[in-house]
């Protein structure tokens, strides 16, 4: 695994150079993940407008724990290592997530410093979308944005769900 603590300052992902699709392309590789089943043909069409593509190599970190970047990503094929620090500032892998998951999310509605870093297992393909571009898409097509803030809203609920069943099992009776 690559070691985060060689990357805290490296620029993330926003700093990579774009892969420049049409809103087409973009929308078919949307629309083939599980990830799209909440949104229409036309309204994945409407959406990735307010989505930048990224096509990246393994180890590259897409954000670091403590930095306060603002922008979910959405990983279309590939894997990406989630990796937090321990006390002793040691990182340590805590999943590994794959297409259709979405990493960052709480990022652009609560705008608050990464809990976590996150780092390319595998090339990848990956869509961003920043805080700015969630607020215009909400301007420009409420809809489309209450159905994509619920989603992420029910992701964050599932993650910690899934992690208040893990503390249980350290805590002692």
């Amino acid at each position: 695994m690559l070691s985060v603590q060689d990357h805290t300052s490296a620029p993330g992902l926003i700093a990579q150079e774009k892969s420049e699709l049409t809103i087409i392309e973009k929308s078919e590789l949307l629309d083939a993940t599980r990830w799209s089943v909440e949104f229409s043909f036309d309204r994945i069409k409407k959406l990735v407008r307010y989505m930048s593509v990224y096509e990246v190599g393994p180890e590259t970190v897409l954000f670091s724990e403590g930095e306060k970047s603002a922008y979910m990503v959405l990983i279309i094929k590939g894997r990406v290592d989630v990796v937090k620090f321990d006390y002793r500032r040691k990182p340590k892998k805590i999943t590994t997530l794959g297409p259709g998951k979405t990493i960052g999310e709480m990022s652009i509605i609560d705008g608050e410093p990464r809990s976590a870093s996150a780092v390319t297992a595998s090339d990848a393909t990956l869509f961003v979308m920043t805080a700015a571009q969630f607020a215009s898409l909400n301007e420009a097509l409420p809809g489309i944005g209450i159905t994509l803030a619920l989603k992420i809203a029910k992701q964050m609920s599932q993650y910690l769900r899934q992690t208040s069943g893990r503390l249980i099992d350290y805590l002692g009776s």
